[in-house]
């Protein structure tokens, strides 16, 4: 495929030459979306020592594309890595504890991101929107064999294959089969929907629900002269609705709103009637007023859920909202540069539970703390700039608030392809 990289001033934009995206450059990061969908252990696991070829595949892949595109590393790669030096010595001396494989994991992490955002620039987000959109179409028509065959029929089938079970990662003691996952029909019973919801390649329905809006935000923001663009549109709407997920309707509603304000601003008023009666709809359904009604009870039961996994020891996944409040407590304690990692010191460690909380903006400040949530916030503000104006729309913090949201419910900044969305200017300054 023949696309043209545009070099950006305060003046105009110049096209500055054509690049050749073969397929490799495409099956790098439908490979990395596979990883940030982490359906199975071998996409999830961050051990090294029990998984040492699925840790080290996102760097070979890095490093070929780097070297593919003939990469060269700035100051402001070396300036990043050495202030994340200097604060996982400040992390070291504080608690005594000395990690090299935490410094060297996020130090991967970056290269990976740096590596996608120099090489690929602004055609990385085209391709990632057309990856979820062949991603969407076989969980689609895998879905629909799913919901065809009816209960538990797909799930038994795969359940035939040897070692799936330990092989998979999904939530609800679903099974994955790399490019879609399937949970048991009481997972969606619980919600009071007899259709399954559609887990595409992810761990979670909601998971993949939250990578097919962030396509969906770059096939109306910055995808221009796309002739396949609104097909393209269709079937990522399409596979949304399907994973029937709170989070992703919600990121939705956020995306069309910003997109009815810049294609005409009365449009909203005059669709306001409606808008308010299909929101009430949507939030009428069991999946989405129950289930945030459930979700925002759980902080008042966090006490009670601490003292029965530590009774019982048994691991508890509270919701978001609870979640929250959980790491915000550490972040209490450890304010300026957060846990660092040393996650055994949070205080349901020490009180002897095993809780994950799942809270995204959460555990970046109980991890690390007001710099870390400083970091974030400034990066991902600067590229959220930055994608407004070159791209020419209203709506210059849109991508952070999309990140915001996504945090709320998930913790996924810092895979790479999240991270080279909010972080593209920190790793691309001169654009």
């Amino acid at each position: 495929m023949n696309l043209v990289i545009r070099e950006i001033n305060a003046n105009k934009t110049r096209i500055v030459g054509p690049q050749q995206y073969s397929w490799l450059d495409y099956l790098i990061i439908i490979i990395l979306i596979l990883y940030a969908g982490r359906g199975n252990t071998f996409f999830q696991s961050g051990s090294f020592v029990n998984n040492p070829i699925g840790v080290s595949l996102p760097l070979i892949l890095s490093i070929f594309l780097a070297l593919r595109w003939n990469i060269v590393f700035n100051k402001h790669f070396y300036l990043l890595i050495f202030c994340y030096f200097i604060y996982f010595i400040a992390i070291t001396i504080k608690f005594g504890e000395f990690r090299p494989t935490i410094f060297l994991s996020y130090c991967i992490t970056f290269f990976v991101v740096y590596a996608m955002v120099k090489a690929l620039r602004f055609n990385l987000f085209l391709i990632y929107e057309k990856s979820l959109y062949l991603l969407s179409i076989i969980a689609l028509f895998l879905w629909l064999v799913q919901t065809t065959l009816g209960g538990d029929t797909l799930y038994g089938i795969l359940s035939r294959i040897p070692n799936i079970g330990t092989f998979s990662y999904v939530t609800s003691e679903g099974l994955n089969a790399i490019l879609y996952s399937v949970q048991p029909s009481t997972s969606s019973m619980l919600h009071g929907i007899p259709i399954p919801r559609n887990c595409g390649y992810a761990w979670e329905p909601g998971a993949f629900a939250v990578y097919i809006c962030l396509a969906i935000y770059v096939n109306l923001f910055l995808v221009k002269n796309d002739k396949s663009r609104k097909f393209r549109l269709w079937v990522l709407l399409f596979a949304l609705l399907s994973t029937q997920s709170t989070t992703g309707y919600s990121i939705l509603l956020v995306i069309l709103f910003f997109y009815l304000l810049n294609k005409n601003v009365s449009i909203i008023f005059l669709l306001s009637p409606i808008l308010i009666v299909l929101i009430a709809l949507l939030f009428s359904l069991p999946f989405m007023g129950d289930k945030i009604t459930a979700v925002y009870r759980q902080v008042d039961e966090i006490e009670l859920i601490v003292e029965n996994s530590v009774t019982s020891g048994v691991s508890y996944a509270p919701g978001r909202f609870a979640s929250f409040v959980i790491a915000f407590r550490d972040f209490v304690e450890n304010p300026i540069l957060g846990l660092g990692s040393v996650t055994e010191l949070s205080w349901t460690n020490r009180a002897g539970a095993s809780i994950g909380a799942i809270s995204g903006i959460g555990y970046l400040l109980a991890q690390f703390g007001v710099i870390g949530f400083l970091f974030f916030i400034i990066t991902a503000a600067s590229s959220s700039v930055l994608f407004a104006k070159i791209h020419n729309y209203k709506g210059s913090l849109l991508l952070l608030l999309l990140m915001l949201l996504i945090s709320v419910s998930y913790n996924i900044l810092f895979l790479p392809v999240v991270m080279s969305l909010w972080g593209y200017k920190l790793f691309n300054p001169n654009d």
